[in-house]
């Protein structure tokens, strides 16, 4: 949801037309500067959208200047508020990004998707800025607090070490004069000595190097020509902090992706009793509302190949006891359109352990096909997942569709339950052993290659095999009904997984994998990485 507070000015009139009734827009109006600003004091906003300076009524030189003091009091508190300015231009509306020089000309029937376009964008780019500023000034304020070593040359030969270089080397006083510097510190790939590697006995620690004044960086042969003293940065602290700071991003892109937040209550039998906001503009019923229905009205006809009582998929969620795992149920708009709930559940019991009722927050996780259709969005997630494998974007989303739909459909009218170990081919397949012959092996990589939609039409037939699909981390499937031959008992899963679950676990732990696993019972996707289940898909 996209928060627009719109400054009404000449051609606002088209604006509130086009933006009205759109779900992904909250639109908030003022009839001045000064009034926008008392609701920006309220609760902030993504987008302001103003009147360009110079337009009809906005040609005073005060509205400027009120203009541009706002938005410089806006970035000075480290808020993610982007200005847009509108103008009407004969008898076209032209909407402007001044800091990116993008400028859009809503127009017809698609004049709310460009807007809404054009608001995602800028929206976007201001919460980034602001998370890079802030990681910038968190690692300008990390580099200038480093103690620093040095060490004395004589025509790239060692004379003098301080204490501070012979603890970071661990090596003695005795043991560092006279050698080549070059023994001792390695440019990196790029022969760069900015950032390089100190050799110690037993590892290698990376280090900044700051050259005497004068000398030619590209000397790295190199050091072997510098007379004087170099200074030794350890960068051990700062690459561990670059990699939390990493994490901290996509954590903090992930609670803005789910900011939107959706509340649902019912009671044991799957009566509505209560739905926000947020949640009738989710599902289309914003004018009848939803309380008093039951809430299979909110359940796709024919989710899984067996009947499965809507009100069980929630209580699923409520009995998990995987803290880390987000569950992503699948869902059908008021028009038929399929979406994607993410839902945290909280159960109700009585003392004697009856059930009163439920709780259910949710984030709305679709994204769109270009032809139109729903799917799960996995922009914001799966990067997290996929890091430190060898697996591309494109593979990871062709897996968890065909999982999906091997879920959804089974085979024949029959569950069908399988596993897919993802990425780290090699070290999977020595881990693993066959069951059956190879149906894949000698096939051309055309006729293999996950990413094309007839070959994962072709696995809901391989799916009823026995063992687990291998599949490399540019999409090429490796086997089909392999026998995983780690011990199951290194994995740590909830109580109730099977022996599917629990092998594919295991060898996720001891390899670079992830693992894809289609639950026979209740029709599940669940990945699983580092022996643990990351995402439930239901």
């Amino acid at each position: 949801m996209i928060r627009v507070l719109l400054i009404q000015g000449h051609g606002s009139d088209t604006l509130v037309s086009d933006l009205t009734g759109q779900m992904e827009i909250d639109l908030v109006k003022a009839s001045s500067l000064q009034a926008g600003k008392v609701q920006a004091a309220r609760a902030s906003c993504d987008i302001i959208l103003a009147p360009s300076p110079g337009s009809s009524g906005c040609d005073e030189p005060e509205y400027s200047s009120d203009l541009i003091i706002w938005n410089q009091e806006i970035r000075s508190r480290g808020e993610a508020t982007v200005f847009l300015l509108y103008t009407q231009v004969a008898r076209s509306l032209v909407v402007t990004d001044i800091t990116a020089g993008i400028s859009t000309v809503p127009s017809g029937q698609a004049a709310p998707r460009s807007l809404i376009a054009a608001f995602r964008q800028a929206s976007n780019r201001g919460r980034l800025e602001r998370s890079f500023r802030a990681g910038y000034d968190l690692q300008t304020r990390i580099i200038a607090s480093m103690p620093l070593a040095y060490l004395g040359l004589e025509n790239g030969k060692v004379t003098d070490a301080n204490q501070a270089c012979l603890s970071l080397m661990g090596r003695s006083s005795e043991q560092v004069k006279g050698q080549p510097v070059s023994d001792l510190i390695s440019a990196d790939e790029s022969g760069s000595l900015h950032e390089a590697m100190l050799r110690t006995p037993g590892s290698r620690i990376p280090v900044r190097i700051h050259l005497p004044a004068g000398s030619d960086p590209a000397l790295v042969s190199g050091l072997s020509g510098i007379s004087g003293f170099i200074f030794l940065e350890d960068r051990r602290e700062p690459a561990d902090l670059a990699a939390r700071l990493r994490e901290t991003e996509r954590e903090c892109r992930e609670k803005l992706w789910l900011s939107e937040t959706l509340v649902l209550k019912m009671d044991p039998d799957g009566t509505i009793t209560f739905a926000n906001n947020a949640t009738l503009r989710c599902f289309g019923y914003t004018d009848t509302g939803l309380d008093g229905n039951h809430i299979s009205i909110l359940i796709p006809p024919g989710l899984g190949p067996e009947p499965v009582a809507p009100v069980s998929l929630f209580l699923g969620v409520a009995n998990e006891s995987e803290p880390t795992a987000i569950h992503i149920m699948e869902h059908q708009r008021r028009d038929g359109g399929k979406i994607y709930i993410a839902w945290t559940t909280k159960a109700y019991y009585t003392p004697s352990g009856e059930l009163t009722g439920l709780l259910c927050i949710g984030t709305d996780m679709t994204d769109q096909t270009p032809e139109g259709e729903g799917r799960i969005s996995t922009r914001i997630w799966r990067d997290r997942v996929i890091e430190g494998t060898d697996i591309i974007p494109e593979v990871f989303d062709a897996i968890l569709q065909a999982c999906i739909e091997i879920a959804r459909e089974g085979r024949e009218g029959k569950p069908v339950g399988t596993a897919f170990l993802v990425g780290d081919r090699d070290e999977v397949m020595a881990r693993s052993r066959q069951l059956i012959l190879n149906p894949f092996y000698g096939h051309p990589e055309e006729m293999r290659t996950i990413i094309k939609k007839d070959v994962r039409e072709m696995l809901k037939e391989y799916a009823l095999l026995d063992g687990a699909f291998v599949v490399s981390g540019d999409g090429m499937l490796e086997a089909a009904g392999r026998y995983i031959t780690v011990d199951a008992s290194q994995a740590s899963l909830p109580k109730g997984m099977g022996t599917r679950h629990s092998s594919t676990a295991a060898i996720t732990t001891v390899t670079r994998a992830v693992g894809f696993v289609v639950s026979e019972s209740g029709g599940r996707v669940s990945v699983i990485k580092d022996g643990k289940i990351v995402k439930v898909i239901g």
